[in-house]
């Protein structure tokens, strides 16, 4: 060979070199572009849309999952707790039991690049129209315990493969589990912020924030929703005959009733002193006075027995309204506070014509 050759072929390696480079070079840009905007996210919502939906058309990807450790559906339970609309982002698998997952990472924590195997890898794209021909698998380790993977497909065979460099893959699921924490804790210290911190169900502020929200849902869904008001009878006479300890135990005790006879989608709150309010989301008159007498008829049926072992018979009574889309025109702070008031003045009725009993606001009008 030449030395003419030898430099042409030198020549061709320095420019592969660069080439190489600048292909990095703008790959480090497009993670980087990615990572900054999944940092910059303000809810969970937008953060799972940025995720698994924007990664897409940011690298070209065809499909895009992640699968999250949800032992005791924290997880889960705390983003219903957003209100927010997380249905039409599809692809977050919830898992109970981390061990299958990490049978398939090694202990290095590297992510996996390989063709796609149905018998190995089907549930980890396990709604696609069309499985992936290569695929990357990113583990997220949290303090060195994996929580979960973010896993990529292609529909081109060679996108991922065993020779390709993992370097940015590793920093980007690094990224994705930092800011999955921090999306997380924030809703958390959000959350804790929402609750009643004698009962554990939501409190007053949460109640007003999500029944505007709910309000506002009702003329896209065009279902309607209910509100109870519920009051629990004689309390002040608890509090005076057993004491306030007793009557907190009795008002936490309202609370766990209350909510054993509701969906986990409605919403349960403490209005104030005695009063508790319930949102049935999707719920006719018909059925939320089905929902009311469950309740009502639960607490006079379970007398409560006090730590001293004082048998103490309890009843409630409650109020109820329904709103439907044709009352949700107009300004929705006027919407929702004429609807809370008409469940108010059905919980007076119920109260001024004995107690121990449920009315509907319809029903109030017709008296």
């Amino acid at each position: 060979m030449s030395i003419l050759d030898d430099i042409t072929e030198l020549n061709e390696r320095f420019e592969n070199l660069i080439r190489d480079a600048r292909i990095n070079e703008k790959t480090l840009k497009k993670f980087q572009s990615f990572e900054i905007t999944l940092m910059h996210s303000e809810s969970p919502i937008e953060f799972f849309d940025t995720l698994l939906n924007q990664s897409c058309t940011y690298f070209g990807w065809d499909s895009v999952t992640v699968i999250l450790q949800d032992r005791d559906y924290g997880i889960r339970r705390l983003l219903n707790h957003t209100g927010e609309e997380l249905d039409h982002i599809k692809h977050i698998i919830f898992i109970e039991e981390i061990e299958p997952l990490a049978a398939i990472f090694p202990d290095n924590g590297i992510p996996l690049l390989m063709a796609y195997d149905p018998e190995l890898h089907d549930s980890f794209f396990p709604d696609e129209n069309e499985a992936p021909a290569s695929i990357a698998l990113l583990p997220l380790k949290h303090k060195r315990h994996l929580v979960g993977s973010y896993n990529i497909g292609s529909l081109n065979g060679t996108r991922f493969t065993a020779d390709v460099a993992t370097d940015f893959l590793s920093h980007l699921a690094a990224v994705i589990t930092v800011c999955l924490d921090n999306i997380l804790s924030r809703e958390h210290l959000k959350f804790l912020g929402l609750i009643d911190n004698l009962t554990g169900v939501n409190n007053r502020r949460f109640f007003e924030q999500r029944l505007k929200e709910e309000a506002a849902r009702i003329l896209r869904s065009g279902t309607p929703m209910s509100c109870l008001f519920v009051d629990a009878d004689h309390f002040k006479r608890i509090n005076d005959t057993y004491g306030h300890p007793t009557g907190d135990q009795v008002l936490r005790h309202i609370a766990q009733v209350i909510r054993e006879q509701v969906r986990t989608i409605d919403i349960v709150a403490r209005y104030g002193g005695e009063e508790f309010t319930v949102i049935l989301l999707q719920t006719g008159e018909q059925k939320a006075l089905e929902v009311a007498e469950r309740i009502r008829s639960r607490i006079e049926r379970s007398p409560f027995l006090s730590d001293e072992g004082e048998n103490i018979k309890l009843s409630v009574s409650i109020g109820i309204d329904t709103l439907i889309p044709e009352h949700c025109n107009g300004d929705i702070k006027d919407v929702v506070s004429e609807f809370m008031a008409r469940a108010d003045q059905a919980l007076y009725t119920a109260k001024n014509n004995g107690r121990n009993r449920t009315i509907c606001y319809s029903s109030h009008l017709e008296n």
